[in-house]
């Protein structure tokens, strides 16, 4: 896949594709080599172009496996929006081909207005957006058929976290 194919760049001109391309590196993983490990500060966005990434969360010895990302994906989307730490590992199942794109390059280019980065910015919102809808959904659906048992922990949790989606800041 060539990455003026992906998704969440698809509607940039070529002039804008060309300003983008001066912004990232190529990167070449081979199948079960680390890309990210959770609690780092990365500092990059990644695009798989071609290839399997494994998402996984490291508990107590073992690994929990959050997602299987096949080509076209985007990976590192959650530290780019929030400034959070990377909050899953991701190792290369196959060999993948990326490209990077460091953070830094992407917040000075959105200072500066550039189109093309604000454009991108706003398909990858989009994208976190849609999982958040299926989460919530699934969510509510396991506290409905909680039958009582987590129902008040889970409705307590749901309270939690649709009043921190508020940009109120008071106490």
């Amino acid at each position: 896949m060539d990455i003026a194919d992906f998704p969440a760049l698809k509607s940039l001109t070529q002039t804008q594709m060309d300003n983008l391309r001066s912004a990232w590196e190529d990167r070449m993983l081979s199948a079960g080599e680390d890309l990210i490990h959770r609690g780092e500060e990365g500092g990059e966005i990644y695009f798989l172009l071609e290839g399997e990434l494994e998402v996984y969360l490291p508990q107590g010895g073992r690994e929990i496996e959050v997602a299987l990302l096949r080509a076209p994906a985007v990976v590192g989307e959650i530290e780019l929006l929030t400034g959070l730490t990377r909050t899953a590992s991701v190792r290369a199942k196959t060999d993948a081909k990326l490209v990077a794109i460091p953070q830094e390059g992407v917040e000075a280019r959105v200072e500066d207005g550039d189109t093309a980065v604000l454009k991108m910015m706003f398909a990858i919102s989009r994208m976190v957006a849609a999982r958040l809808v299926a989460l919530t959904e699934k969510f509510m659906e396991i506290e409905a058929n909680s039958g009582g048992a987590r129902s008040d922990e889970l409705r307590a949790f749901r309270a939690k976290l649709f009043s921190e989606w508020t940009f109120d800041q008071s106490p």
